[in-house]
């Protein structure tokens, strides 16, 4: 097969005169261009706009800007038209509310009132009928899944969409099957007579998970004088991770991992950017952002090329681990630099695979979870990779990583199975973790405390270690607690000394039933677990026998 089709973006020609048209205004941000999806995922993105262009905003009337909206919604006029109350909603009467002037539409379970935001609506009105009347989840999450819906619209709320079962009670004909107008409608004994007809509403699908279907991220760009942000959308709750390669300033390679694909595009910018680049994800959008500073201020006519590759699992790359910090008898705290100029963001709960060389044995590779840097007790640059890594006196890996500062690791790309939509429903959640497990668990509390869909009501933290000094992070998870209530830190040691005050034993089924019990108001719905495989065993074992489904279990094996 020869080279993927690119198509470069530059200012349109005047075919008559030859000349070049006006540089556009400084207020006119997004520029795109792009063709269909190419057939085997090569070419140019595409956008996820209907008409194909990325940000098909239409010209907004005088005194209808954001700001107008936000002041409109916050002058205390009734935008929902429902005097403050909350109404449920079914799908026959959304369907009643089907034009411009009486405009209803239903969103992930919810109903708005649209009818004052038609002329606000940044793609026009007519794109905003196309979802009115009925459940227009699906379009929503097609076009924009990544715009925060629930703010914008949060003062046209009606209510909840729900089903409603209609029950004809009228006495069937048991022959012929319909109702016999000579029969009383309840029987000698005063009960209805059966059968009787029940006829229920659609329900809506749920959401289909990403690992149902494939995403392919689309694109969009945004530019301010100084800087330039590319920006791949991806599917709510996706967890993408990332990885930019930096080939040239004006060149980079950009893989967006989500899930088990990997997605790889080839940038060329038109003018160059300096390195490193910042790298943010949305994780409740899946929203991907890469900040690059231009060299030199200015407005470009267009972001330059991308080039859609074939997707393949990186080869691992090289780091160097710059920082080995003791911050107890047997653990360190570890932060890797890549060798070449490399970013990498990882999805929450993932892990990476670290390669080392053993004189007189060839490599060995050991698993570790990447943690926020802010539980690192020692500065970690943007760039680099934070561990906690416990040495063990048999382990040839944590041995030699933790002896000096190590160069020539090969880390590879993230893996995982850890699917962040699984908690979506859930709003009180348990994590337990024993030892080096509380690792990939500190990235959970963190998306778990700032998620603003279905607000985290209770988090609690179950952590199990043998002594006190072997607690990782207590002072910062014990601060975080202390400044939002709805974190609560349990320690439980199994071999403490004799000025623990705290609770001693290990993982247990009363422990298990206490968490799961379904008569508390905190009581849990679902349990995210991490520690030795003898922990984990446990674990399921006691919330299975406290009668707990391991469908609202996820397990992290090491």
């Amino acid at each position: 097969m020869g080279d993927s089709p690119r198509i470069n973006l530059t200012v349109p020609t005047d075919r008559k005169s030859g000349n070049r048209s006006p540089t556009p205004s400084p207020t006119q941000k997004r520029k795109n261009i792009f063709s269909n999806l190419l057939p085997q995922n090569l070419g140019v993105v595409q956008s996820g706009s209907a008409t194909g262009n990325p940000r098909n905003k239409c010209a907004l009337k005088p005194g209808h800007s954001l700001m107008d909206w936000i002041r409109l919604g916050s002058s205390g006029c009734d935008l929902a038209g429902t005097k403050g109350v909350i109404t449920p909603v079914s799908h026959a009467e959304l369907a009643k509310h089907c034009k411009k002037d009486d405009a209803w539409i239903a969103i992930r379970g919810k109903v708005y009132n649209v009818t004052r935001y038609m002329d606000f609506h940044p793609g026009g009105a007519d794109e905003l009928i196309r979802g009115i009347g009925k459940d227009a989840t699906k379009l929503f999450e097609e076009v924009h899944a990544w715009v925060n819906y629930e703010q914008l619209l949060g003062k046209c709320y009606i209510g909840p969409l729900r089903n409603v079962a209609i029950v004809n009670l009228e006495p069937l004909d048991i022959v012929s099957g319909t109702p016999s107008k000579n029969q009383s409608p309840t029987s000698t004994n005063g009960g209805f007579r059966l059968p009787f007809s029940i006829s229920l509403t659609p329900t809506p699908t749920a959401p289909q998970s990403p690992e149902k279907s494939e995403t392919l991220p689309r694109f969009d760009w945004i530019q301010k004088t100084s800087d330039i942000t590319i920006i791949f959308y991806t599917k709510s709750l996706s967890n993408p991770g990332l990885m930019v390669e930096h080939l040239s300033d004006v060149e980079f390679i950009i893989r967006v991992i989500i899930e088990r694909s990997t997605h790889v595009f080839q940038l060329k910018f038109a003018h160059e950017v300096r390195w490193p680049c910042i790298g943010r994800i949305a994780l409740e959008s899946g929203k991907v952002e890469l900040v690059f500073s231009k060299s030199h201020p200015a407005l470009w006519t267009t972001y330059g090329t991308l080039e859609r590759k074939k997707g393949s699992d990186l080869e691992p790359k090289e780091f160097d681990a710059i920082t080995c910090h003791k911050f107890n008898h047997d653990s360190y705290a570890i932060v890797l630099r890549p060798q070449k100029k490399v970013l990498q963001v990882q999805p929450i709960g993932h892990h990476i695979s670290v390669t080392i060389r053993v004189q007189g044995t060839g490599e060995a590779t050991r698993s570790y979870t990447p943690i926020p840097a802010m539980y690192l007790p020692v500065p970690c640059p943007e760039s680099c990779l934070a561990l906690l890594v416990k040495s063990y006196t048999c382990g040839i890996v944590s041995k030699n990583l933790t002896s000096t500062a190590t160069r020539g690791l090969k880390v590879s790309q993230p893996r995982g199975n850890f699917a962040l939509y699984r908690l979506k429903n859930h709003c009180k959640i348990a994590l337990l973790a024993a030892g080096s497990g509380i690792t990939p668990i500190l990235g959970i509390i963190d998306y778990l405390l700032e998620r603003s869909n279905n607000r985290i009501e209770h988090l609690k933290l179950v952590y199990f270690n043998r002594t006190e000094e072997d607690i990782w992070c207590r002072e910062k998870l014990e601060a975080i607690a202390e400044k939002d209530t709805r974190l609560s830190v349990r320690h439980i040691l199994s071999t403490p000394g004799d000025s623990w005050g705290g609770e001693r034993g290990r993982i247990s089924e009363k422990i298990a039933m206490d968490l799961a019990s379904r008569t508390s108001p905190a009581a849990i719905t679902f349990f995210c677990v991490c520690g030795p495989p003898a922990f984990n065993d446990a674990a399921i074992t006691h919330l299975a026998s406290a009668g707990f489904s391991t469908d609202d279990v996820h397990v992290f094996q090491g």
